[in-house]
């Protein structure tokens, strides 16, 4: 009984662990299938704009912090290499609140994509790399994120022994791991986006045609 017992355990917690990989996995083999079907990804491409605005100015800015002493050098180091706005300044910015700042810049960097989207001919040739892009990066990442979590599933037998359920600890962990996944591709898809370059197909001159008979 007692074996069965720890055996039935065994089952019952790798079922719990599945349960939690299968959940992430709907949700990104969803958006994947999104991508696959040849869907419009702007509206997507612009929520990931507007989401990387808010957990930047978040991370760098408080309203319970004058704005004079906001930490705008930091802001520029993390915002800017992925949307690559006018640097940050205290002359720049004639804002007040958190709020007012995330909507200034969110607009602004809503300018620049569209003045990106306006490079190429055809508004499909945008909406294609949107679609190359995010198809790639997410597939990279969530690989990655698959095996962080059989590490994670290996070491998380461990919080047996501090008298907490492993499989509620897994949860709770894969859940901020899951998070930071989508935060990167977020990042990484709009980076690419906005550094995208048209390449230019140069079409070499003819050589002049030889009409004279000297040698």
């Amino acid at each position: 009984k007692k074996i069965e017992g720890n055996n039935f355990g065994i089952r019952k917690n790798l079922l719990d662990y599945d349960q939690v990989n299968n959940e992430q996995r709907e949700i990104i083999y969803k958006e994947r299938r999104k991508v696959l079907d040849g869907d419009n990804m702007r509206d997507s491409i612009f929520h990931m704009i507007t989401d990387i605005v808010d957990n930047t100015v978040d991370m760098c800015c408080s309203d319970d912090v004058d704005p004079e002493e906001w930490d705008l050098n930091e802001l520029n180091s993390v915002l800017l290499p992925i949307i690559p706005l006018e640097p940050l300044t205290k002359e720049r910015l004639h804002v007040k609140k958190k709020n007012e700042m995330k909507h200034q810049l969110k607009e602004e960097a809503v300018k620049l994509y569209e003045m990106k989207e306006a490079e190429f001919p055809e508004a499909e040739q945008i909406r294609e790399i949107e679609r190359v892009v995010l198809l790639k990066v997410i597939d990279a990442r969530w690989m990655d994120h698959i095996d962080d979590m059989d590490q994670l599933r290996e070491g998380i037998g461990m919080q047996a022994y501090g008298q907490r359920d492993p499989v509620v600890e897994y949860r709770l962990v894969g859940f901020d791991m899951f998070n930071d996944m989508i935060k990167a591709i977020q990042e990484e898809t709009t980076g690419a986006l906005f550094h995208v370059q048209i390449e230019q197909k140069l079409q070499k001159e003819e050589a002049p045609k030889i009409t004279g008979t000297n040698k």
